[in-house]
């Protein structure tokens, strides 16, 4: 078996779901190697043909880019709030109308 450093987001969609299903589940022995002239810490996962040594770095990256695309509301604006807001210095205080 080959020993490839691979990073996450070259997985096919279903390798990406069953990696990180192990990666969530701790399933997945830590390791270090180097990658990109630095030594990353990532996780071993093991197929038929090779052994992937596969970045943490991009799989919390990728995951985190697939979560931020799936805000699929592009407008931050909440309903019956309105965009301006006053920003107040520490000294400011509330006043209540009690």
């Amino acid at each position: 078996m080959n020993k490839v450093i691979k990073s996450f987001e070259k997985f096919n969609d279903d390798q990406q779901e069953a990696i990180y299903d192990l990666y969530l589940g701790g399933n997945l022995e830590k390791a270090s190697f180097p990658f990109k002239g630095e030594i990353e810490e990532g996780v071993i996962y093991d197929d038929d043909e090779n052994i992937y040594l596969i970045p943490a770095s991009t799989i919390k990256a990728s995951k985190l880019s697939t979560s931020d695309d799936n805000d699929d509301d592009d407008d931050d604006d909440v309903d019956g709030i309105e965009d301006d807001v006053e920003v107040m210095e520490d000294d400011d205080v509330l006043e209540s109308d009690e």
